[in-house]
This record gives C-alpha cells, sequence and structure tokens, in this order.
C-alpha cells in the first residue's frame, strides 16, 4: 500500500510540474532597440551582436540565397581584435572577401580553398 501511494503521488508531483512548466508564457524575442541593446549586452562584442539583430530584422523576408547575400552586405566585418584567434578571424575575412560572389557548393568550396586549417601555423608575414 505505501509503494502505491508514493508511486501515485510521484506521479502527480511530475504532472503538476509539467503543467506549471507548460503554462509559463514564452519569452518575446527583442523588437525594440531597447530590448536589442538588453540581450546583447552580455555579448563578447555588443555592438556585433546590435549589428546582427538588425541585419536579421532587414533581411528577414528574403529567401534563402537572397537573405544570404542580404546578411552578408549588412554586416560589418568582424572586429578581430576581439576574437579568441585575431589571425584566423583575419584569414577568415579575407576568404569571405574572395568568395563573395559565388553561392551555394561553389561558394563552400572556395571557402575551404582559402581559408587556414584549424591548428595550422599562420603564414609569415610580410
Amino acid at each position: 500500500m505505501k509503494r502505491s501511494l508514493k508511486l501515485m503521488l510521484g506521479g502527480m508531483m511530475v504532472a503538476v510540474a509539467s503543467v506549471v512548466s507548460y503554462a509559463q508564457p514564452a519569452t518575446p524575442a527583442p523588437s525594440a532597440p531597447t530590448d536589442i541593446s538588453k540581450a546583447c549586452g552580455k555579448a563578447r562584442d555588443p555592438q556585433r551582436c546590435e549589428d546582427l539583430q538588425k541585419a536579421k530584422e532587414t533581411c528577414k523576408d528574403k529567401s534563402a540565397v537572397e537573405k544570404r547575400k542580404c546578411m552578408l552586405e549588412a554586416m560589418p566585418p568582424m572586429d578581430c581584435s576581439k576574437t579568441r584567434s585575431p589571425e584566423r578571424c583575419a584569414a577568415m575575412q579575407k576568404a569571405k572577401e574572395a568568395c563573395k560572389d559565388k553561392a551555394g557548393a561553389e561558394h563552400r568550396q572556395c571557402l575551404r580553398e582559402h581559408t587556414p586549417k584549424r591548428g595550422a601555423k599562420a603564414p609569415p608575414k610580410n
């Protein structure tokens, strides 16, 4: 009898917890500039985070290919001094610039060719 009572009480507790968590309102997505500032306050690069949110808002109604191009045009280049690996960041920016006129599989292949492998030593500075 005690065991069945414990199982029943445990089941009721799980059911109540799931209903309570289901009834919680979802947090709204940032829509106003002040909301974006709050959401990006803890980011490593808050300005880039805000720029990304604005670019997403600008490009949200476009198709996949058009959206990628729109995002690339709307986003300013990353500040490589704030990244873990400034040399790799600079190399990625050069690769993106070299491959910006390509799309799809051709774009991915171009990026692979122009990006140094992880862990590879940086090219000597001239």
